[in-house]
């Protein structure tokens, strides 16, 4: 969804919620960039624009919450520490375990809320966020936008290619089981999205050249 398919943010100004992976060097792609574009795009525009994403894991507060993070390039950023998996393409091995072992806190979630008032949440993935904290936005009437960057919602490894590297021939539950029963640990993919690894996985990256 571009700007010009948003009619609808040109009616007046707005409080809009972006939910993106993150911002440049912590993450990158595609997506990373289009919902950084749009934000500046609507925040030049005389928008309010806020931004969260999921983040590392907390050593020090376990739960699955919501603190603010920084100002990029003039956005609010807000981070979600212990999120639910982020797998990019890796695959989740244990689906149903992982939902079932977060906890949340969801008065964070509540009190970002309160604090923005927003009249949008704009999701640009499924990766990493509650049902819960939607189910909270549906609630209170806040209007939701959804952009398919990936196919998440459908498939963990997000790309639907399966594990022979062959194209997926639909999405059920006998598949993505035979599809993820190799995938990453749960482990893994913390020790992946920690924040951490970015000045490594930099170092890495000249070292190859």
């Amino acid at each position: 969804m571009g700007r010009e398919s948003c009619s609808f943010y040109k009616e007046k100004k707005m409080k809009i919620i972006h939910y993106t992976l993150g911002f440049a060097p912590y993450r990158s792609g595609g997506l990373v960039r289009y919902a950084k574009d749009l934000m500046l795009a609507q925040q030049d525009a005389g928008h309010f624009v806020v931004a969260f994403y999921p983040g590392g894991t907390s050593l020090i507060y376990g739960l699955c919450h919501i603190h603010f993070d920084k100002v990029y390039e003039g956005i609010k950023t807000y981070e979600m520490s212990n999120p639910l998996p982020v797998s990019l393409m890796y695959g989740i091995r244990d689906i149903e375990a992982e939902i079932a072992a977060q906890n949340l806190d969801i008065h964070s979630f509540v009190l970002m809320l309160d604090n923005i008032k927003p009249d949008v949440l704009h999701i640009h993935t499924l990766m990493g966020l509650p049902l819960e904290y939607l189910q909270i936005v549906h609630d209170r009437g806040i209007r939701i936008v959804y952009t398919s960057h990936d196919y998440f919602g459908l498939c963990p490894k997000v790309n639907f290619i399966n594990q022979n590297g062959e194209v997926c021939l639909g999405a059920s539950a006998d598949r993505c089981a035979v599809c993820n029963a190799h995938a990453k640990s749960a482990m893994f993919l913390k020790v992946r999205n920690a924040k951490w690894v970015v000045p490594l996985k930099s170092i890495a990256r000249r070292m190859k050249r």
